[in-house]
């Protein structure tokens, strides 16, 4: 290995580190004895070493004798004696061209061991695509405190309230009637027995003619909700008729009646 050929390898800007790579590798295998600064590795050898494939190896090779850095002497070796020796186109060898003056490979290059093309190369864009961001499924900002919901609650908060007052009791009502009455229209799923239900009940009562007290027994005696007047009118009307009527006697005492019979038992 030559240290004079390594830094001069090191030293030159090739403008691919790929191919510099492969310099570098060339100018490690030059005899540091021999001073010619030639060297003929194969391109399975500069593969190894570097660990790149033999196809990117050919390429590199095939720009570096293009651009200069490195000059074909004409002389072959190896076993089968078809591996080119190259010199490194130092300064003392005369030097090579300056990088922006490098030329391009030519699609058609000597059938000298090196490749006919170069491969194809995957071209990159420069600007990266740009994911949508993912929203959070989780929002952390606290929305503002409208009060929707509050009324609703407030509202039914209030309505049992009612509700409770109202059905606490009722005005000349023992405690255990109001509490029948109270199963009789929960089992008629009559609803809340409110103020205005009970002002309805007094005064269906008193077109009546019955007390509240009677008008809630009545109420449960028949299993009633509540209290029309007109219910009870059209239940003693029928009987005030009945009642009306002259008693129908059969048997003797007809006849008694169509024979004509005194006071005191004597037929007429």
């Amino acid at each position: 290995m030559s240290y004079e050929a390594v830094s001069w390898a090191m030293a030159q800007q090739v403008g691919r580190s790929s191919t510099k790579f492969v310099l570098v590798a060339m100018a490690h295998c030059v005899n540091a004895e021999s001073g010619d600064m030639v060297c003929w590795p194969s391109a399975k050898h500069l593969a190894e070493i570097t660990g790149q494939d033999v196809k990117t190896i050919e390429t590199s090779v095939v720009r570096l004798r293009e651009a200069g850095w490195i000059v074909d002497t004409g002389t072959r070796r190896g076993m089968t004696g078809q591996v080119i020796v190259y010199r490194l186109n130092t300064t003392k060898n005369g030097g090579v061209n300056e990088p922006e003056q490098l030329p391009q490979i030519s699609a058609k290059t000597p059938k000298n061991g090196a490749v006919d093309a170069p491969p194809n190369s995957p071209v990159f864009p420069d600007n990266s695509p740009v994911f949508p961001v993912e929203l959070p499924r989780f929002s952390h900002v606290t929305p503002p405190k409208t009060g929707d919901g509050i009324r609703k609650e407030q509202g039914k908060e209030q309505g049992r309230n009612k509700e409770k007052s109202a059905c606490a009791s009722m005005p000349g009502v023992p405690d255990q009637l109001f509490s029948d009455y109270m199963a009789v229209r929960k089992a008629k799923k009559a609803g809340p027995l409110t103020a205005t239900a009970i002002n309805g009940l007094i005064r269906e009562a008193e077109k009546a003619g019955k007390t509240l007290e009677e008008a809630v027994t009545i109420c449960c005696e028949r299993g009633w909700q509540s209290l029309k007047a007109e219910w009870l009118t059209d239940r003693q009307a029928p009987r005030a008729i009945q009642q009306s009527q002259p008693t129908r006697h059969s048997g003797l005492s007809s006849m008694n009646y169509s024979a004509g019979v005194n006071a005191d038992g004597t037929f007429a």
